[in-house]
């Protein structure tokens, strides 16, 4: 009998043990995402759906309304920094002279974004990760990606350009500041006229559609701003700060072109972490095209942004070419930029790689 009762009061603990070990989860806590490690590049795009009949009025007969905004002076510090886990991202660096084997890289010239003096970095990124497409390999190697996170970066040559590339391989100049900066309507965050602009025209648009408001926390930001935020991010999370704030220089704040928001919980408090789960976020990602607007660090793309997933960052790039980019189901502007603005006439960079040591 007593034999009976240990092994029962066994049964009882060993079902029950795994339930209370559970991590607690709280109703405005984002959902976890998955290790980096562990998210398979998606080898095959599937276009986003077509866009549903819309009542948004033409662009030019929208006058811009006020936008929401949240300031304190650490407004952007304490809202950028969503996920106190150490969070490693795995990049794409190929290791010089890798131990793979190219493939006979038969027909690569007759891809359209081809350059030639790519040709062996194409063989040995291809060699590494054959799981990618071609197409989607050329255009990585095109922008660097095969050098690995801040090991080639390249001294961007136009950033007055709306299609400027501003990652971790593409850094802005020290004193780099963008023309025509002006104030978003309602707010102090400051943007390039034309993409302030646009951001108004979507944002009306998305209240006479959903009666709903963007609350902007961040948009242009200084070289000297985003050092003071990458600093203070590094002095409390040395491991994580790369996977969510840029280093100086990197920023896309910098170019005048990026702008953040925030949405409020149920409590009436602002975050940014959730914004996903937002019917902004799901306008957004049908519409912002419309007005020259991506979602610039979509969720399963880390290794090629270099971010975590950023529900809450959406970039300017003018209305052809976001609207391009939607209609070729690309989603990061890395491959984007790799495919189609490499050849441009008037090439965005130099061709000087600054190595540097990690």
């Amino acid at each position: 009998m007593a034999k009976r009762a240990i092994l029962a009061v066994y049964c009882a603990v060993m079902i029950l043990l795994p339930a209370c070990t559970l991590p607690l989860v709280y109703a405005d806590m984002p959902a976890p995402s998955p290790s980096p490690r562990s998210i398979p590049l998606r080898a095959v795009y599937s276009p986003p759906p077509p866009p549903e009949p819309s009542s948004i009025p033409s662009p030019a007969s929208v006058s811009p309304a006020p936008v929401s905004s949240s300031y304190s002076d650490d407004s952007e510090l304490a809202s950028e920094a969503v996920y106190d886990e150490d969070v490693v991202i795995e990049d794409f660096s190929v290791s010089p002279g890798g131990e793979l084997a190219a493939p006979p890289a038969l027909g690569l010239n007759e891809y359209p974004h081809y350059i030639g003096r790519n040709h062996k970095r194409y063989q040995a990124f291809i060699a590494a990760f054959p799981h990618l497409p071609v197409t989607m390999a050329l255009a990585l190697v095109n922008v660097s990606a095969d050098f690995g996170h801040y090991e080639g970066i390249t001294q961007i040559a136009n950033p007055h350009c709306f299609l400027v590339l501003s990652n971790k391989n593409f850094r802005l100049p020290v004193d780099y500041v963008p023309q025509n900066l002006r104030f978003v309507g309602g707010t102090e965050r400051q943007m390039v006229c034309e993409a302030a602009t646009a951001f108004e025209l979507m944002h009306q648009a998305l209240q006479d559609e959903l009666g709903l408001q963007l609350v902007v926390v961040s948009a242009y930001r200084s070289y000297n701003r985003q050092n003071e935020l990458y600093t203070a991010y590094a002095a409390r999370d040395p491991r994580g700060v790369d996977t969510y704030s840029a280093r100086p220089g990197h920023s896309e704040h910098q170019t005048g072109l990026a702008i953040d928001f925030l949405h409020r919980r149920p409590s009436g408090s602002l975050r940014r972490s959730g914004f996903q789960n937002t019917a902004q976020f799901a306008w957004l990602q049908v519409h912002a095209h419309k007005f020259g607007f991506i979602l610039r660090y979509p969720s399963g793309y880390e290794p090629i942004t270099g971010y975590i997933f950023e529900s809450w960052h959406w970039r300017y790039i003018g209305t052809e070419d976001a609207t391009r980019m939607f209609e070729a189901g690309m989603a990061t502007f890395e491959e984007y930029t790799g495919t189609f603005l490499v050849n441009a006439p008037r090439p965005l960079y130099n061709t000087t790689l600054v190595f540097v040591q990690r």
